[in-house]
C-alpha cells in the first residue's frame, strides 16, 4: 500500500510483514536538502503507523554527499527515528565504495555517540534485506 508518492520518494508498506520500503522516484542526483526532506517524510510515517521494520533504498542517488552533509542527514534520520517503535533498518548498498565508506563511518560515529535501539544492517540485495526484516 502506497503511503506517500511525490518527486522525492516513495514509501510502500506492506502491513502484513510490517515493513516500509522506501525509494527514491528516479535515478539522478538528489542534494542533501532533498535527502533531508525524504527523511522526514519517513520518520513521519514510521511514526504514524507504529512501523518496526523499514528498508531504505537510496540506491538511485548517483550524487556522492560531502562527509558533513551524510553526518547532518543520518544525524536528521537517527533522531527522527529514535522516539518511535522501529527496531530493525535495512539499508541496500550501492557499488560506490567511496560513498560506501562514508556512509560506514557516519553510521559508526553515530553508534559511538548516541544508544541506538535500533537494528541497522547494510545489504547488498533487496531479497537479502527483506528475508532479514522478516526474521
Amino acid at each position: 500500500m502506497i503511503l506517500h508518492s511525490d518527486h522525492i520518494i516513495e514509501l510502500d508498506y506492506e502491513p502484513a510483514k510490517d515493513i516500509l520500503v522506501t525509494c527514491l522516484q528516479s535515478v539522478r542526483d538528489y542534494d542533501a536538502v532533498e535527502v533531508r526532506k525524504a527523511f522526514i517524510t519517513i520518520s513521519s510515517y514510521v511514526r504514524e503507523y507504529n512501523i518496526s521494520r523499514l528498508l531504505l533504498d537510496f540506491t538511485r542517488n548517483t550524487l556522492d554527499l560531502t562527509e558533513p552533509e551524510y553526518k547532518a542527514t543520518m544525524a536528521q534520520l537517527t533522531v527522527g527515528l529514535l522516539q518511535t517503535p522501529l527496531q530493525k533498518v535495512a539499508r541496500l548498498t550501492t557499488n560506490d565504495a567511496t560513498r560506501e565508506q562514508k556512509i560506514f563511518s557516519t553510521l559508526e560515529a553515530i553508534k559511538g555517540s548516541v544508544p541506538l535501539p535500533v537494528d541497522v544492517r547494510m545489504f547488498n540485495s533487496s531479497t537479502d534485506a527483506m528475508f532479514w526484516l522478516q526474521q
